[in-house]
């Protein structure tokens, strides 16, 4: 099911009043920065977001604001500026801004500067701080969307990491790829091998290739379910769940294992921030490679090369057995394929198979809500009535052939 050329644009682009941006901007929460990349009173980190740019930073009293990089009087940017005594101060003329990006101080204007600081015209937006995350209402109004109180939003730090990295290809190819549960086992074959040890259920996956796939509709996009047949009559289950706008929330390896929430949002047309969070519900997350990551706003690596070296991939590691020569991390298989793809790719020749539902169902959904956004309505799935965020959850397991896999996911 190709896409027409509409509909890939409508799908795609998010930039200069394109609709699928200002259906995001007005009815989403958008992941800003990591919560720890901010420090009180410390450097502001630039963010860009629907292809806009802002800053993000943490006042003294701990509290983390988004506002828009340029400063509104001469238009110099704010992550110059000095961050100090709850506020964020522009080094071209001294203005001083708050976390909800209102001018608190203009010393170079004589007069009145209470009244003078009340009517320049400011962009507001709410932001929340939680589960590790710097998150923003960049949408008009004075009632922000519902917030997606994820299963792991409220966990104690030391059951959660948050990693992200910029890559420069179009947000949807991220999203896709979270829903599709296909390339596992061929692209990350190696690295299921290295991270597994060969001793979990994931690893089921590099031993069935074509899963048949099964679909149950959500009020807050769909789960299904992934089903390998196996020897003596068993079926190996991923139940996983896309929430709307782009999270994809993947099963855990096993019982014990951490669950993980991959999402791609866009910073503009053409790049997108790749957001990793494990978690784990029940225990300590204890050491793993996304907690362990030094630089979490780096976080997994990109190809180490160029588009004309292949992007860095090592053909000598893939003769010793490593099936993509690209060992880095999973995350950087994956980018590889983003690149490979294109800044934006051409959906409108592609050539699908029965392993392509969960892509399909992920651009429909996008597509739907853009063209309801466009008609005038809220999105039904950014505001369904029976939203319970923090309820989905995502499981796997060995059935005996025949077994519904909801007995598994609703237990």
């Amino acid at each position: 099911m190709a896409l027409s050329k509409e509909d890939n644009e409508l799908l795609t682009r998010v930039e200069n009043g394109a609709p699928m941006g200002e259906m995001i901007r007005q009815h989403y929460w958008l992941p800003a920065v990591p919560s720890i990349k901010l420090e009180a009173d410390g450097a502001p980190v630039r963010i860009r977001l629907l292809g806009q740019n802002f800053i993000a930073f943490r006042v003294t009293d701990g509290t983390a604001g988004v506002i828009d990089e340029q400063c509104p009087h001469r238009k110099a940017s704010l992550a110059l500026g000095r961050n100090e005594d709850n506020g964020i101060r522009c080094l071209y003329h001294g203005w001083k801004f708050n976390v909800k990006g209102e001018v608190t101080e203009a010393p170079n204007h004589a007069g009145d500067q209470a009244q003078f600081c009340k009517h320049v015209r400011v962009n507001r937006y709410t932001t929340v701080d939680r589960g590790g995350i710097v998150w923003v209402w960049l949408g008009t109004g004075d009632t922000p969307p519902p917030f997606p109180e994820l299963p792991f939003v409220d966990l104690p730090t030391n059951q959660r990491s948050v990693t992200s990295v910029e890559v420069p290809t179009n947000w949807v190819q991220g999203v896709e790829a979270s829903m599709d549960s296909s390339h596992v086992g061929v692209l990350h074959e190696s690295t299921t091998q290295l991270t597994a040890g060969g001793g979990n259920e994931r690893m089921l996956m590099t031993k069935a290739l074509a899963p048949k796939l099964e679909f149950e509709d959500r009020p807050y996009g769909y789960r299904y379910a992934a089903l390998r047949s196996l020897p003596d009559d068993k079926v190996y289950a991923r139940v996983n769940n896309f929430v709307m706008p782009w999270f994809g929330i993947i099963c855990p390896p096993d019982a014990n294992g951490p669950t993980t929430v991959f999402f791609s949002t866009p910073v503009d047309d053409v790049t997108h921030r790749a957001w990793f969070v494990h978690y784990n519900p029940n225990r300590e997350l204890g050491m793993t490679v996304m907690s362990a990551s030094p630089d979490v706003w780096n976080f997994p690596p990109l190809p180490p090369g160029e588009a004309k070296d292949n992007w860095g991939q090592n053909r000598d590691i893939m003769k010793r057995g490593h099936k993509t020569g690209f060992p880095q991390h999973l995350g950087t298989e994956d980018f590889a394929m983003f690149l490979s793809q294109g800044p934006t790719y051409d959906r409108t020749d592609e050539q699908l198979c029965s392993a392509d539902g969960a892509v399909i169902r992920v651009r429909q959904l996008l597509i739907k809500a853009a063209k309801e956004f466009m008609a005038g309505q809220a999105p039904t799935l950014a505001h369904h009535p029976q939203l319970n965020y923090p309820a989905i959850q995502s499981v796997g397991g060995v059935l005996p052939a025949g077994t519904d896999w909801r007995s598994l996911a609703d237990k």
